[in-house]
């Protein structure tokens, strides 16, 4: 017995105050991190696995597609449905889509409904599920946000809808009113294309119609101006006159030269009615070419000219309104060949059970985010005490 007093005693007189006393905070550190890991677990399984508020998902999917070409159908209603290169239009769509159905002006439209009904409110016990009555619109947005999801899924092109809710009707309610604005946004994407590209025919074929009518006009206003029905084909025929006349000019002075060899007298008879022929005839042939080309006179060349150019201008605003109809055609089937919608692969269905996902990562996030809070911990006072 005094034997190991003693021995108790050496061993004491071995270990300054700074190792008791270092002695003594460890053990109660130790006991510390013991319990509020304990309180920690204890607290999130209470809240995650007890009195949290369960959660409700409604899941949908869906294709965006438009109508194939003849040449380019499918050989089957199913090939028709979902093969051919339209997968990546699809997908396209739903990039489009899962930006829109995020947009704050769906949410006014749909979710702002609901919480007016009084869903999605907080409720006792549960006070961090749902949101508050004076949430403010960027809270409600991010909210929102977070009950909804839209995945297009790159193989196939399916874009699947999932929402959120607190209770199987509102989820159900709430995937319904996304797929009708989902719907109502491709069809009037479309519409209003389609209503541009066939706004903007249309006035082609308005100012066209307008150009081939000033044309027109002013046609009909020369041709009464002047009593002509064709100035060209009157410049034509006069043309032709001339050139008859010349050809007669051209016979009576070799008969004229004739003559003058036959008769010594160059004052004959013969000679001077021949010669008289000749001049009065180059005086009409002088005359004709003034009245066909000099602005003093008929002006028959000058008048062909603007005639012609008018007739082409008729004829320009007339294969111009010709073009811009065929236009106006080809943009009407065009926006009907193009014109898409939804192809619904599975229709949202009112969730028999609560969704347990959101319990189990809850829980095990709360305790990462403990362990990573306690490694931060221990590594800053491990550098502390080394410096």
């Amino acid at each position: 017995m005094n034997s190991s007093i003693l021995a108790l005693r050496k061993r004491a007189q071995g270990i300054t105050w700074p190792q008791v006393l270092t002695v003594a905070r460890i053990k109660p550190v130790r006991l510390n991190r013991v319990s509020l890991l304990i309180v920690v677990i204890g607290a999130a399984a209470v809240y995650f696995l007890g009195i949290g508020r369960a959660r409700y998902q409604s899941k949908s999917d869906f294709l965006v597609r438009q109508p194939l070409p003849p040449a380019m159908a499918a050989p089957s209603v199913v090939g028709a449905v979902l093969g051919g290169p339209a997968m990546f239009g699809s997908l396209e769509d739903g990039r489009y889509l899962a930006v829109y159905l995020h947009s704050p002006e769906v949410m006014q439209r749909v979710f702002v409904r609901l919480l007016n009904e009084g869903r999605y409110r907080r409720q006792a016990p549960d006070v961090l599920a749902g949101i508050g009555s004076n949430a403010n619109t960027d809270q409600q947005l991010a909210f929102f946000q977070r009950q909804v999801q839209v995945w297009p899924q790159e193989l196939s092109g399916v874009i699947q809808l999932t929402t959120t809710g607190l209770d199987p009707a509102t989820a159900l309610r709430l995937n319904q009113l996304l797929l009708q604005e989902a719907q109502q946004f491709v069809n009037q994407m479309n519409q209003n294309i389609s209503r541009n590209q066939l706004n903007f025919a249309q006035q082609e074929v308005d100012r066209a119609r307008r150009s081939l009518n000033r044309a027109t006009d002013r046609l009909n206003i020369y041709k009464t101006l002047y009593g002509q029905l064709d100035p060209v084909q009157e410049s034509a025929a006069t043309s032709s006159y001339i050139t008859a006349l010349e050809a007669k000019l051209v016979e009576l002075k070799v008969e004229e030269a004739s003559l003058k060899r036959q008769f010594r007298d160059q004052n004959a008879p013969e000679v001077q009615f021949v010669g008289d022929q000749v001049q009065e005839l180059q005086k009409q042939i002088q005359a004709e070419r003034q009245t066909l080309a000099s602005p003093r006179g008929r002006n028959l060349g000058g008048r062909a000219s603007e005639a012609m150019k008018l007739q082409n201008d008729v004829l320009f605003a007339t294969d111009s309104l010709r073009a811009a109809m065929t236009a106006v055609e080809n943009s009407r089937m065009e926006s009907q060949r193009q014109l898409k919608f939804l192809v619904m692969l599975s229709v949202p269905q009112k969730a028999a059970s609560q969704d347990w996902n959101w319990r189990w990562k809850g829980f095990v996030g709360v305790l990462g985010l403990f362990i990573a809070m306690m490694g931060v911990l221990s590594f800053v006072r491990g550098t502390t005490k080394r410096i």
